[in-house]
């Protein structure tokens, strides 16, 4: 009997301690997280320090830090903002921090993933954190994000990792980061941009749909998880987009984000043409076009969004006359057709919407797709 006792005061403390250990151990369902990679324009490569503009397309806004929008630091690094000057970036890789722009490299700007997380934050429950796992290497062919094909990385885009850089192997890299991740949260979609340095390959959907195929196995990731890629400027690089737009035939539940009507750029600092990248502006659009395909592709279990009370409706947020005074159909956050309405400027059409959930605004202005905040609480 004494033995038992003895055995029971000795087991009890460890069976509460493993209890705790697994209870801490436990992802978090409430971070969800979003995979980022492909090349420049996913990066972050519409920084003013490369396009001449300047800061003249970053607002106060986009430097705001909200602790519940974080990034798993890209690489080491020690330096200021370029988009946000005033900001000190202080990473070290694979360590979560309180996102604000670069998400990656230190020296890029604003990418689309910006604009897509203070898109879900107006739609999302507040018990949600988002988490982002930036992996876009600039100006990379897709080959270097096969898995096993080692393709060198170029030295101007590679992670700093303490006295190292990666030097190739981006698949590895990425699938350890997403690992590291899953460790605190759930991976819930993957938003990718790539393409300007494979123009006109037709073997590029398979070449992508191998390395989504890899990961959902890799990473144990649910086949259906939402997946967007984004077209290609029109101008310049346009004979990619059909073959962009293969990839929903392709891979399940995908969507591909419209480049069309996106401001780009045409010169960098130096005074030479650029024909690949959106400028700040068109980013940050294209941010909000990305969130808009992922929140028709994830449903209101998947992703928990906001009850809204459209009986405190307040006041559209501060857009361009030109938008304002066209039409434009209204969404439910899951992407369903509420209603339509022929000018937005028009504030008696406006109270005519009853039903809740309202956040998706498609303006008929050049066919373009715009997503704003349209009600949100008291």
């Amino acid at each position: 009997m004494v033995i038992n006792k003895n055995i029971t005061l000795i087991l009890f403390p460890v069976l509460i301690l493993v209890a705790v250990l697994n209870t801490i151990s436990e992802p978090d369902p409430n971070f969800h997280i979003y995979l980022l990679f492909g090349q420049s324009n996913m990066a972050g490569g519409a920084a003013g320090q490369y396009d001449g503009e300047g800061t003249q397309n970053v607002e106060a806004c986009d430097c705001d830090t909200n602790p519940r929008v974080k990034v798993l630091a890209w690489g080491d690094c020690n330096r200021t903002s370029y988009p946000c000057p005033h900001m000190t970036i202080n990473r070290t890789h694979d360590q979560w921090y309180t996102a604000f722009p670069p998400f990656h490299n230190c020296h890029e700007g604003i990418g689309p993933a910006d604009a897509f997380a203070k898109v879900l934050l107006d739609s999302i429950k507040q018990d949600i954190t988002i988490g982002f796992v930036p992996c876009a290497l600039s100006g990379q062919a897709i080959r270097v994000f096969e898995k096993d094909s080692y393709a060198n990385i170029d030295d101007h885009t590679r992670p700093k990792r303490g006295h190292t850089s990666l030097e190739n192997n981006a698949y590895g890299w990425m699938v350890d980061r997403c690992r590291i991740a899953q460790e605190s949260g759930v991976i819930k979609g993957i938003l990718f941009h790539q393409g300007e340095s494979d123009i006109g390959d037709q073997s590029w959907p398979g070449k992508v749909k191998g390395i989504i195929d890899n990961l959902k196995s890799d990473l144990g990731l649910w086949d259906s998880i939402p997946f967007i890629a984004g077209e290609l400027r029109y101008d310049t690089q346009g004979a990619h987009n059909p073959i962009v737009n293969k990839l929903p035939d392709l891979i399940p539940n995908c969507a591909v984000a419209s480049a069309d009507g996106l401001e780009v750029r045409a010169r960098r600092i130096d005074g030479t043409q650029d024909i690949y990248h959106f400028s700040t502006k068109g980013t940050k659009e294209f941010g909000c076009r990305y969130a808009e395909k992922f929140l028709e592709l994830a449903d209101e279990e998947y992703v928990p969004r906001i009850t809204v009370n459209t009986n405190k409706m307040i006041s559209i947020k501060k857009h361009d006359a030109s938008f304002m005074d066209h039409g434009a159909t209204i969404y439910s956050l899951d992407g369903r057709v509420i209603t339509t309405v022929k000018n937005l400027s028009d504030k008696s059409s406006l109270n005519k919407l009853v039903t809740g959930n309202v956040y998706l605004v498609k303006s008929g202005k050049h066919n373009a797709v715009q997503v704003i905040p349209f009600v949100k609480k008291k």
